[in-house]
């Protein structure tokens, strides 16, 4: 350092002041201010060694920004401040390692209060750190402007078809232009294509410029760029050397602007007529493409083409018939396919009146009966009634704003139609939803910007009850506002609007939603409204979960199919893990229906199977019963249009079905009460049952008989009571089909096809035979007899079965596998009937019987059931099993009053046989009928058949017939019935044979234990006696 005065040491300053130096320095004149300026103090300063003194000046002047060169060049040399071997440190100034100027040095430290301590260096290293900065920012202008020496420019060469330019693009470009496309997606509300876009490109830094490059300017945004463009691409034009005269007078430029803006006038008159000419071609395309739709839809109804007058009905009374007729039309003003394709009119164009046009080159007469421009509007009762004349129900206009991209699944639009009226039903019955609902065809743009001020001062001052009237004042005008901002605070209200909406208010607000999403169409849907719905899908409030969780599906035929695969699912999937709602999770899956529906990635299978999974194990009735009817179905069409349906879907069902059996089985004591878990079985039959109309459509579209399909000549008409009635419209196969005329003549084919004597089967139809059937057979062995409510699920699972593939096929292919397991030789009938090794001791028995035998009540049937009962009565009674599986086959034949009398024929079989054996048995079954039977059957069979048995000569058959007579005095109200019982009881009472009876004893306590509560006073007197009698 130089060796000159410390000014910071107090004897030194107090030196200075008296030095003689000084003191003439002080007397000196000064000069005029105007000759001492900054650099020349400086100047003086670093010449006189007052370095300190510098520092700080130069420290005030760059705070000031009054910078100047000759301190900054003094204090950035590190050479001003290098010591020399000669050079002795100042005791009192210690230097650190990491100091190399001059500048960096805090002399605060090196007062008279001694040394700081070390949390005062955070002054040095801030210094430091600016210095470092500065020392960047230098080394990228260096680097920037060598790199720029480098780059060649970009030659633009003149081609015919514009400006070509090299097509290599360098890594700052490319940085720069993300950065830029970055930011016009986040300031045009982009928010999830941006969010995507910085995923893609992990290695840039989006929030700073400066990562882009070193000292790269920033340009203007892509809007600035694509506006300015046009400022420096000139257009080639031809140009010629022409000599003119340079005075030219006034009165020419006046009448060379008269001239112009005549031409001008004309100009602009004739695009006008030429607008108006389109509109009106437009019109007629409109109409004639409404027609053509028409005729698709109901192809049986004799639909006028365009050269008929056409009906439009005015005033729901008046109808105006209005013909239109063309003839001469130029080559110009023809419509070609391609302009008829171009794009179809907006609703306000298709509803807005057009002005007569009377064109040169055209001549186009409109017969009207008062005014030409009603009859070119297209308004919402034509639309209306032209759909309902053609057997559509729905609007054409309406239908083709829905964004379907899923035209390559093969669900029938029957089908499609019905899963969305039961995923997300619309009541028409209420005004405001049906005034919602109109809004997807409103116009005017010179209200909404005012509305879009007013509405959300409005809102916070309506009462609570009234709100939803302003339902379709937000809707429209969040469809028609220019600024987005305010459009989203406009959806934000809507959203907002009802604190806890009710199921019609949320209607309400979901229909103008729809009506929203027709209007803006898939981006600004996806960018506008999604996230509404997002933010809300954790709200407090159970109704406003629900209303997300029922906008998702409402939405979803709206939305690009990616965006169904992806946000929508993952939101559905969501809400369907983490809420604890029931109502919102029955919603979350009827949604999901609808969802699925629309899914077009074939790669969100799984993910949709784990999804139907988890629905059909949740704890609440409501939930299970929406995946049921609802999720189960539309997984089932995904599945069978993916070749799925019998190797996954079903497959999976009944291999847990399997499962729980082996399970029960497992931890069974007894064969016939079985540990099952009852709930869980009986919701895998439901499924079972609900997926065998899709596995019947299976077999029948794929047979070797649909490649003469086209060559049925007539119609077949189907029979009415063909198929089982479907539990839910989405199990309806004609439903699923989609198409009455083919679901007949597949069913003609199939069935003349199968009833042969033989016939090659198929892929889906061996499935069925040699897969399902022994399955559920296997199932039904081991299923017990102690769950009447399983039993009664497996019965009607095999006759839906059944009733599903006719006739033919349950005789030929369902009847031989169980006619394999009841039929057994006679040398085995004694030993493994005894120890129930049979099915005729397991739930084979009922399945056979009410399942299979019943499907079709022919008499042939009956006869053949009516043997089937006797000789399983028969063998059992001999063989002394168990009768648990007969008397679940006439429980469940029990409940249908056609079967009453062929019930009781067989059992009047058992009561006239010789053997006790069978007399003991039948007197037994009849306890089981006598609570479905009417009273004359009771009166004129059953008490007869039971009093013969009371009177038989064997004890045991007497004893049989306790049971079904106690039944009869509990169920029974008839007096002359209960007379001839009470008599019979009497006699079993007053006997003496009987008194030794233990067994008689027992039995007759045990029913009346059973019935007495249900009987008359008198009788439950005498039952009292009679107990302590016997006591």
């Amino acid at each position: 350092m130089a060796d000159g005065p410390n000014p910071f040491e107090d004897d030194l300053i107090e030196n200075e002041f008296e030095s003689p130096e000084k003191e003439k320095f002080l007397k000196t004149e000064p000069r005029e201010s105007t000759d001492v300026t900054w650099d020349s103090i400086a100047s003086k300063l670093l010449k006189d060694n007052y370095i300190l003194t510098a520092l700080e000046l130069h420290t005030e002047l760059v705070e000031t920004g009054r910078e100047l060169p000759r301190l900054r060049d003094y204090f950035s040399n590190p050479g001003n401040f290098e010591r020399t071997k000669d050079d002795s440190p100042s005791p009192t100034l210690p230097r650190t390692s990491s100091v190399q100027t001059f500048d960096s040095l805090d002399f605060a430290r090196y007062s008279d209060d001694g040394e700081r301590q070390v949390d005062e260096r955070v002054a040095v290293l801030e210094f430091e750190l600016r210095k470092a900065h500065e020392t960047v920012r230098s080394l990228r202008a260096t680097l920037t402007m060598e790199a720029e020496k480098e780059m060649t420019t970009p030659e633009f060469t003149d081609t015919s078809q514009g400006m070509a330019t090299d097509d290599v693009m360098r890594p700052m470009e490319s940085r720069a232009l993300n950065f830029l496309v970055n930011e016009y997606l986040l300031l045009n509300n982009y928010k999830l294509t941006s969010v995507t876009f910085s995923e893609e490109n992990e290695q840039q830094d989006f929030e700073d410029w400066d990562d882009v490059g070193l000292n790269v300017a920033r340009p203007p945004d892509l809007l600035s760029l694509f506006r300015d463009f046009g400022n420096h691409v000139m257009p080639v034009k031809e140009t010629h050397n022409v000599s003119c005269e340079t005075d030219i007078i006034d009165e020419q430029l006046e009448e060379m602007e008269m001239d112009w803006m005549d031409t001008k006038k004309q100009l602009e008159d004739r695009i006008s007529d030429l607008e108006d000419e389109i509109q009106l071609y437009m019109q007629e395309r409109d109409v004639l493409s409404e027609q053509v739709k028409i005729l698709q839809i109901g192809p049986n109804r004799n639909i006028p083409n365009h050269s008929t007058p056409i009906a439009v009905k005015q005033d729901r009374s008046e109808s105006v018939t209005s013909s239109i007729s063309f003839s001469n039309i130029s080559e110009t003003a023809t419509i070609t396919d391609s302009e008829a394709s171009y794009q179809p009119i907006t609703d306000s164009e298709a509803t807005s009146p057009q002005s007569d046009v009377n064109g040169a080159d055209e001549d186009i007469t409109i017969v009207t009966n008062g005014n030409m421009d009603d009859s070119l509007r297209l308004d919402d009762d034509f639309k209306t009634d032209v759909v309902d004349e053609a057997g559509g129900g729905h609007s054409v206009l309406e239908d083709r704003t829905v964004v379907d991209n899923s035209h390559n699944r093969k669900m029938a639009a029957t089908f499609r139609q019905a899963l969305q009226e039961v995923a997300f039903h619309v009541s028409h019955d209420n005004r405001i939803a049906a005034e919602v609902s109109k809004i997807g065809h409103s116009g005017g743009e010179s209200v909404v910007t005012m509305l879009g001020r007013c509405l959300p001062h409005i809102v916070p001052n309506v009462l609570l009850a009234k709100r939803e009237e302003l339902i379709p004042l937000i809707i429209c005008t969040a469809m028609l506002h220019s600024d987005s901002k305010e459009r989203d605070q406009l959806l934000n209200i809507l959203f907002n609007l009802i604190k806890k909406p009710d199921e019609d208010q949320r209607q309400m607000i979901l229909t103008g939603c729809i009506a929203f999403a027709e209007h803006v169409g898939p981006t600004r849907l996806e960018a506008e409204l999604l996230p509404q719905c997002w933010e809300q899908i954790n709200h407090k409030y159970v109704e406003r979960r629900l209303l997300v969780a029922e906008a998702c599906g409402a939405l979803s035929s709206y939305l690009p199919s990616e965006i169904r695969s992806s946000l929508l699912l993952s939101m559905l999937t969501q809400m369907l893990h983490e809420d604890k709602d029931e109502d919102v999770r029955e919603s979350v899956v009827r949604s999901l229906g609808l969802l699925i529906g629309f899914i077009c990635d074939n790669d969100k299978y799984s993910q949709g199977f784990e999804l139907l999974h988890k629905a059909l194990k949740d704890g609440s009735e409501k939930v299970l019963s929406a995946a049921l009817h609802v999720l189960l179905p539309s997984f089932a069409t995904w599945s069978y249009e993916l070749g799925k349906l019998e190797h996954h879907l079903l497959h999976t069902i009944l291999r847990e079905l399997e499962d729980i059996g082996i399970i029960a089985a497992q931890r069974s004591s007894t064969y016939t009460n079985l540990p099952l878990d009852e709930h869980r079985f009986l919701l895998l039959l439901s499924q079972l049952q609900e997926l065998v109309p899709f596995l019947f459509l299976s077999v029948l579209e794929t047979g070797p008989y649909c490649d003469s399909l086209a060559s049925v000549e007539h119609y077949q008409e189907l029979d009415v009571c063909r198929f089982p009635d479907a539990s839910c419209r989405l199990s309806d196969i004609s439903i699923i089909i989609g198409d009455d005329r083919h679901l007949s003549n597949l069913v003609y084919l199939y069935e003349e096809y199968i009833s042969q004597e033989w016939f090659e089967s198929w892929d889906q139809l061996n499935w069925v035979v040699n897969n399902l059937i022994p399955r559920l057979l296997e199932i039904s062995e081991g299923v017990g007899l102690s769950f009447n409510k399983v039993v009664g699920a497996l019965c009607k699972l095999i006759q839906r079965i059944c009733k599903t593939f006719g006739q033919s096929f349950t005789q030929n292919k369902i009847k031989p596998k169980f006619e394999e397991l009841v039929n057994l030789p006679d040398n085995a009938l004694d030993h493994q009937v005894n120890l129930g090794h049979t099915a005729l001791t397991t739930c084979i028995i009922p399945v056979y019987s009410a399942g299979v035998l019943t499907c079709f009540n022919t008499e042939k049937e009956r006869e053949y059931l009516g043997q089937f009962l006797k000789n399983v009565l028969f063998t059992l009674s001999f063989c002394r099993a168990p009768l648990d599986g007969l008397k679940a086959a006439f429980v469940e034949l029990g409940s249908n009053p056609n079967n009453h009398e062929l019930l009781l024929v067989v059992l009047w079989e058992g009561v006239v046989h010789t053997s006790p054996l069978v007399r003991a048995t039948a007197a037994s079954m009849f306890e089981l009928l006598i609570k479905g039977i009417d009273d004359t059957l009771i009166s004129t069979r059953v008490v007869p058949a039971l009093v013969t048995l009371a009177n038989d000569p064997e004890i045991p058959v007497r004893i049989s017939t306790i049971p079904s007579v106690g039944a009869i005095l509990e169920n029974i109200t008839n007096r002359r019935v209960l007379d001839r019982v009470y008599m019979q009881l009497q006699t079993f009472f007053d006997d003496p044979m009987y008194r030794d009876q233990h067994d008689m004893q027992v039995e007759l306590i045990r029913t009346l234990a059973r019935v007495g509560a249900n009987t008359e006073p008198k009788f439950r007197e005498e039952c009292k006696y009679y107990c302590l009698i016997t006591s």
